[in-house]
């Protein structure tokens, strides 16, 4: 039997420096704790690990370059800290070789009360 938890998917948030280092260091400390739950849920058959927070569009296209030579990587979960810096992310997901990426608008907003496990 194959054992899913020898692959890992990256748990990716994009954000924008105008929020400031205070701010980037909270969604980074949320990103985290997303990124935690998500990795102990048994739900998710896959290691989940945490990508620092992306505020760039050349930041965003290196980690897809990375993630496409990481043998073990099948895949992004990517977080918008806010809607605005979607848009920076075309390119870079443009050149994922794997079409596995799972974007999420806001999970604390919209389920304050989610519980993975």
């Amino acid at each position: 039997m194959l054992d899913l938890k020898q692959y890992e998917v990256w748990f990716v948030t994009g954000s924008q420096d105008l929020y400031g280092p205070k701010t980037l260091e909270k969604v980074a400390e949320h990103s985290r704790e997303i990124a935690a739950a998500l990795g102990t849920s048994t739900h998710v058959p896959v290691q989940v690990i945490f990508k620092p927070v992306l505020t760039t569009p050349d930041a965003i296209r290196e980690l897809c370059l990375e993630a496409n030579s990481a043998k073990d990587c099948v895949g992004l979960i990517t977080w918008m800290h806010t809607f605005s810096p979607a848009k920076m992310w075309i390119a870079g997901l443009s050149l994922l070789r794997s079409p596995s990426c799972i974007c999420i608008r806001s999970i604390t907003a919209r389920f304050p009360g989610l519980k993975l496990t």
